[in-house]
């Protein structure tokens, strides 16, 4: 998705969350609006810092200064949303609450990191397995076709 659609459902799920909030809705039935734009949010945030593809064009239309505001806004935007709803959370649950699910999301964030990390070793050992296999299948090969090739000439008197 690209960083305006991002934002705008994260928006939109914050504007839920403040009207599930103001219409009196038990924290529980908050908490999955909260998910969803915890989850916007951190796609936001790693599609701000993502990398052009190789074959992705650089130059978008924009200028550098008109592409800088537009990721400031969407920042500074963000960060007043999380900060109401880190009030909310703590008003509902208490101080440490708010604590815990950043201690939780921190947990979550290097599992994921450390699962990423394990499944890249494990892609490049079925790369180097593959390529094992095709040089000792390539190398067999060879050395049958020379075996076979000594054993014709044998067969045919050639020195």
């Amino acid at each position: 998705m690209d960083p305006i659609s991002l934002f705008m459902a994260a928006t939109a799920a914050f504007n839920t969350v403040k009207k599930l909030v103001e219409a009196g809705r038990e924290v529980e039935d908050v908490l999955g609006q909260i998910g969803v734009w915890m989850g916007k949010a951190s796609e936001l945030n790693a599609l701000d810092s993502k990398k052009p593809g190789l074959f992705t064009s650089l130059k978008k239309g924009k200028s550098v200064e008109q592409e800088a505001m537009e990721q400031l806004q969407r920042r500074e935007a963000m960060r007043k949303q999380h900060l109401e709803l880190m009030s909310m959370v703590k008003l509902a649950y208490g101080p440490q609450a708010f604590e815990d699910l950043m201690h939780m999301q921190r947990q979550i964030k290097l599992k994921r990191e450390r699962e990423i990390i394990f499944q890249q070793q494990r892609r490049r050992d079925a790369v180097g397995y593959t390529l094992a296999a095709i040089i000792i299948a390539l190398a067999v090969w060879a050395l049958w076709g020379m075996i076979a090739t000594a054993i014709e000439w044998k067969l045919n008197g050639v020195n």
